[in-house]
């Protein structure tokens, strides 16, 4: 039972006629009705929602870790609620106004010409590059562990490059030439990685030891 619109318990019901069923029985019956199903089901996409927050999972994994993947597993929600919209990017038709994130000397800023110089090399570096937008939540979760990582590499191996790109003013570039779906989107340009590919950081933990153990198997200074 919800509180609805216009206030007051009980305003709004809800029910569920599923809730007691588990998803073998629920696959059960409609095997034995005969009902239409997903082919993406069969793909290994075991909870499918809109394209962009769903993806298959591997064996042994569950349901719900194909969906919104790209964020902290203990705060997975919808973008589609109210609360993430009054919390977004825009604000009346605006691009909300934040302060910027990764601040640190350590990380460098690429403007659109020299990240895309650096993609299509050749490099100096091997660099790794966060696209981000200030406003993103969890873009601001990763700063601190990011702003970390390039000042322990500033110090133990000054070959790698630390970098930052904020793609929300770039969308369409960022979407072409990295596949920029969600923020952040993080990549690895190796300096002898094939010219106009990168190499994408491809889980949602943004810890340091993570995020160094990728560096790590992806440089080509290591």
């Amino acid at each position: 039972m919800f509180e609805g619109l216009a206030g007051g318990a009980g305003s709004l019901i809800k029910y569920n006629p599923l809730s007691n069923m588990t998803s073998a029985e629920v696959w059960n019956f409609l095997r034995v009705m005969g009902t239409p199903t997903n082919a993406l089901h069969n793909c290994g996409y075991v909870s499918i929602g809109c394209e962009p927050c769903t993806r298959p999972v591997l064996p042994n994994q569950l349901e719900r870790e194909g969906r919104w993947w790209w964020e902290d597993s203990t705060s997975k929600e919808c973008g589609l609620h109210s609360g993430n919209i009054k919390e977004g990017s825009k604000e009346d038709g605006e691009e909300k106004k934040q302060e910027d994130l990764f601040k640190s000397s350590a990380v460098e800023h690429l403007d659109k010409a020299r990240l895309e110089g650096l993609l299509n090399g050749p490099r100096d570096k091997d660099t790794i590059v966060v696209l981000y937008a200030p406003w993103c939540r969890f873009c601001q979760a990763m700063e601190e562990s990011y702003e970390t990582v390039a000042a322990n590499l500033r110090e133990s191996n000054p070959d790698v490059r630390v970098a930052k790109f904020q793609a929300d003013i770039e969308r369409d570039f960022a979407a072409e030439k990295f596949g920029l779906k969600t923020f952040p989107h993080v990549a690895m340009l190796p300096k002898a990685g094939k010219m106009g590919e990168a190499i994408k950081y491809d889980t949602e933990r943004r810890d340091v030891d993570t995020l160094t153990m990728f560096i790590k198997a992806m440089a080509s200074s290591r």
